[in-house]
């Protein structure tokens, strides 16, 4: 892996804040029940997501503001989204409140180790995957029944790996404590 550049102004940094950006016409849609097209706006904010990270890594402009700026756009993104989801009926408390939880002990550790080390990590594989698992059960929970396998499936499927992405970030951090 490369060393990441300081720099904030790369297109990579720019495709993720427009993704957080993103969240203001999904959650528009969502709460006037236009399910349709803010699936549609999930699935291109989920091309973004791909999107900024292979230009970085291709242009090699990965930067620290970067690993700052595409997890916390998709925090934003899908945390509004998992809660008006979870106001309209269609994902159950626990599972909002597991993706909550699991946000914010993430944040706090990396802010803390920003703070106390000076340093910024990139997000792991199991992370990216538990945020795509997350992404996919929001988005087909706005087009199916939330009690049918199409949503359920997804769901505990994301909920194991947002525990295993836990466990790996917790891992490392103790790691990098050692």
């Amino acid at each position: 892996m490369q060393k990441p550049l300081g720099t904030l102004y790369t297109a990579s940094n720019a495709i993720s804040a427009v993704r957080g950006l993103m969240t203001v016409p999904v959650v528009a849609y969502l709460y006037t029940d236009q399910y349709v097209i803010a699936f549609w706006l999930c699935i291109l904010a989920a091309w973004t997501d791909w999107l900024d990270g292979y230009l970085a890594r291709r242009t090699k402009t990965v930067s620290e503001w970067g690993m700052i700026i595409d997890p916390l756009a998709d925090k934003i993104l899908v945390g509004a989204i998992v809660v008006l989801l979870l106001i309209k009926g269609r994902l159950p408390l626990w599972y909002v409140s597991a993706i909550v939880v699991r946000d914010v002990i993430i944040l706090v550790g990396a802010q803390w180790l920003q703070r106390t080390n000076s340093l910024v990590l990139p997000s792991l594989l199991p992370g990216k995957l538990a945020v795509t698992a997350i992404a996919l059960t929001g988005a087909l929970s706005m087009i199916a029944s939330p009690s049918s396998a199409v949503v359920q499936v997804p769901l505990y499927l994301s909920c194991a790996l947002m525990a295993l992405s836990l466990w790996v970030y917790g891992k490392r951090l103790h790691g990098i404590l050692r």
